[in-house]
């Protein structure tokens, strides 16, 4: 547990003392030998590398890395072909038919439209491959593969983010066999695995590594790199640590005071993202659970009061986060699309919108029936002390200050506060099991809307896709009805209305949209491709693009003195290694999902 205040000075202190005395925390992976490799550090565990169950951020990245969907989201936030090289639409958009490229697996399978349909399949009709995507399916009535090239999605009502389906296809030959255990593997039984994309897992040491290879057969063209290697350490004070030494080559989630103290290093290029992340404060309203509809979880009766809940908004100063925690690489935030995107964004009216204001928030408890005792904390009508458990996860830096903030705003209107930094896996715990009152969380946003509403859909209470545990069934109407609809313009307000309405009923409080601060190694490596282009991340992405159009400078510097291009020098190998500590690498925990560190 760490309860270090990570003021601008502190934070430079602290990353001085830990590089001086070579700090915990630092990872002893060995790199693969031979070739070139990119490591990437990790602060997050990898819950699996079954793509049917990995919902951690950065198991997705690995997934992505390994297997390619049938459609794709570009550098510039657009789809385009995946596994499918064209498509097209019946004239009542209930069907999709997908044309399938000429391509191969890893193994040299081709791949088929049988692989889409079994994958599909799987999580149509089979509840134990269904934790980590099954929600993505759930309008589709049925995926029939036509013949080798061609497969057939149908529909129960025209479904406007049909293209924006992020599924990895796995390769059928592979997974039927494992059909019984499609739930609880780890995906790294059998090495190297068989996948699709640019890089494939080729290993991993239990407790430290996971290794991804080039894949020879990618039908992009082989990446730029010999390998890539993810090391896992402790926390980020530790990663940059390693980065300065030359341990690892990219590191993400800096905060702010670190990103500043790399500023003017020549060894090191900064990039402030636009994140697609947004940050809130759960709000347990233990709802009975949306698949059987039994009590969820043990949050504080008094969070199910709208009162109450906007009583916490108004004690938030969103600005003061910004300015004193994240030091103004962030902003307010209002809805749980980010500003990366534009179109689907929320910002409340002026006469909707919640400020800071604690005579606001005190006046609300009073209404409701909360009032002052002896020692300052506020009493419901039922004598129970308006006490909160507030947590958060220690693999984001910036949690322990924010926590303070918090629980000082908190009590400052009578309400009191057990603040409590847990690991990943325990916050995991909690929240997964709906056993907290508050928790920092966040939620990675695909460019199509969809999944992201789905989340606070009633249906997905008491699942791992859950977000808070909301339940409205006048939302869920709505989510529907945005999912068909097929005009954009249409589809926008209905999306502006949905997030409108989780505004106003303090569904959780949407803190912040911060930049992804990260920084590597402009002395090894360049070619580093952001999602969007104009400012985005290069990792974290949805997609490969930033590990994919890496490349060495050395060899750019080659290409350029002949003359050549430096794809076409560099063209080769690019593998991926996740070394990860901590003995919690590689368990495949269904249902066990982090919501701090989940896509």
């Amino acid at each position: 547990m760490r309860r270090v205040s990570f003021g601008t000075c502190a934070g430079a202190a602290l990353l001085a003392a830990t590089i001086a005395a070579g700090g915990p925390g630092v990872a002893h992976a060995q790199p693969p030998p031979g070739g070139t490799t990119l490591r990437v550090a990790l602060t997050q565990d990898i819950d699996s590398l079954n793509p049917f169950v990995a919902v951690f951020l950065s198991s997705t990245q690995v997934m992505r890395l390994t297997y390619e969907n049938l459609t794709m989201v570009g550098p510039d936030n657009a789809v385009q072909p995946g596994l499918a090289e064209s498509w097209e639409s019946s004239p009542d958009g209930l069907t999709w038919t997908f044309r399938i490229r000429d391509a191969q697996w890893s193994d040299g399978t081709p791949i088929t439209a049988r692989d889409v349909a079994f994958t599909y399949t799987q999580l149509m009709t089979n509840p134990a491959a269904q934790d980590a995507n099954g929600s993505a399916v759930t309008n589709f009535a049925a995926v029939t593969a036509i013949d080798d090239r061609t497969v057939a999605i149908t529909t129960k009502q025209p479904q406007a983010s049909i293209l924006a389906t992020d599924i990895p296809i796995v390769p059928e030959h592979v997974w039927s066999s494992r059909v019984a255990q499609i739930g609880t593997a780890t995906g790294a039984e059998e090495l190297p695995v068989v996948g699709s994309g640019p890089y494939i897992v080729t290993g991993h040491q239990e407790g430290q590594s996971v290794t991804l290879s080039a894949n020879n057969r990618f039908w992009r063209g082989r990446p730029l790199l010999d390998s890539l290697q993810f090391v896992r350490y402790e926390n980020v004070d530790a990663a940059v640590q390693g980065l300065l030494k030359g341990d690892v080559d990219l590191v993400r989630d800096l905060t702010p005071a670190q990103f500043d103290s790399l500023d003017g290093n020549p060894a090191i290029g900064r990039n402030e993202g636009r994140n697609r992340r947004y940050t809130e404060l759960l709000l347990n309203w233990s709802h009975p659970s949306g698949v059987d509809g039994q009590p969820f979880g043990d949050g504080h009766p008094a969070l199910r009061d709208v009162r109450v809940r906007k009583a916490l908004h108004h004690a938030v100063d969103a600005g003061a986060v910004v300015e004193r925690v994240k030091q103004g690489y962030s902003e307010p935030g209002y809805g749980i699309i980010p500003p990366v995107y534009p179109d689907w964004t929320f910002t409340p009216s002026d006469g909707q919108r919640r400020g800071h204001d604690p005579a606001r928030a005190r006046a609300l408890l009073d209404e409701a029936g909360y009032r002052p005792g002896p020692d300052g904390v506020r009493t419901g009508p039922d004598g129970r002390p308006l006490t909160l458990r507030l947590i958060a996860g220690n693999q984001v830096p910036t949690n322990p200050q924010l926590l303070e903030f918090l629980a000082g705003w908190f009590t400052a209107i009578g309400v009191g506060v057990t603040p409590q930094i847990m690991s990943s896996n325990q916050v995991d715990d909690a929240t997964v099991a709906g056993n907290f009152d508050i928790a920092v969380s966040g939620w990675s946003v695909n460019p199509d809307p969809d999944a992201t509403l789905g989340q606070q859909t009633c249906a997905a209470n008491g699942t791992s896709e859950s977000d808070s545990g909301y339940c409205n069934p006048a939302y869920d109407q709505l989510h529907a009805t945005q999912q068909a609809a097929i005009d954009e313009t249409e589809r926008r307000e209905i999306v502006r209305r949905m997030q409108s309405m989780l505004y106003d009923d303090v569904h959780a409080i949407v803190l912040t949209h911060d930049a992804m601060l990260e920084a590597y190694r402009a002395d090894r490596f360049t070619g580093f491709v952001t999602q969007p282009e104009d400012g985005g991340v290069i990792t974290g992405q949805t997609g490969y693009w930033g590990y994919y159009g890496a490349r060495p400078v050395a060899a750019d510097q080659a290409a350029a003195g002949s003359g050549g291009g430096a794809a076409g020098v560099v063209a080769g190998v690019l593998a991926a290694v996740v070394v990860l500590g901590g003995g919690a690498f590689l368990v495949a925990r269904n249902r066990r999902r982090s919501r701090d560190e989940r896509e």
